[in-house]
């Protein structure tokens, strides 16, 4: 099994493998790959960050001679007049089915909303917030907030294993 994985961040990259190698064990290889999301670089509503995601598993599946293409986009979206991050997983196949999956939904604070719906990325709100540089290679947002009791790459986990579902209960989903 080969699986083109739409991002070189390393936090993606340990989940992806994480969990494929928890599905499939020795017999995957996950292949990361430095490709265009056709997004913006913080995208607002699960429209965007859903397209975000579909657009990096296609590409990366271009890109690489795969079995499954994993494409992970994350954003902030507005649910009860509230704005939180999230992120969406996108699996695609061969034959081009699209498998979704998403992490949490965590409320960010109004001051990390305004300057993000300002224009201004959100892993660098994060760094200048916490002086750390490149938290979204690390414990992105998600670990900062909830002072690491979960992690960046324990959300992608959730929303990968999600998208995956339909392949490992095939069985089901007829």
């Amino acid at each position: 099994m080969i699986v083109a994985l739409g991002s070189v961040n390393p936090v993606k990259v340990k989940a992806t493998c994480n969990v494929m190698k928890r599905i499939y064990g020795r017999e995957v290889e996950v292949i990361p790959v430095q490709v265009e999301s056709g997004v913006s670089h913080t995208p607002i509503g699960e429209t965007e960050i859903i397209r975000g995601a579909e657009n990096r598993a296609r590409n990366a599946l271009k890109k690489v001679d795969a079995d499954l293409g994993v494409g992970m986009e994350g954003g902030i979206t507005r649910k009860f007049d509230k704005y939180f991050l999230t992120g969406w997983c996108a699996v695609i196949n061969r034959l081009g089915e699209c498998f979704l999956g998403c992490s949490v939904y965590m409320e960010l604070p109004e001051s990390v909303v305004n300057r993000v719906l300002r224009g201004e990325e959100l892993g660098f709100v994060m760094d200048e917030l916490t002086g750390i540089k490149d938290t979204k290679k690390k414990m992105g947002a998600i670990g900062i907030f909830t002072r690491g009791i979960l992690s960046r790459q324990l959300a992608w986990e959730v929303a990968l294993i999600y998208a995956m579902t339909p392949i490992i209960s095939s069985k089901y989903y007829v």
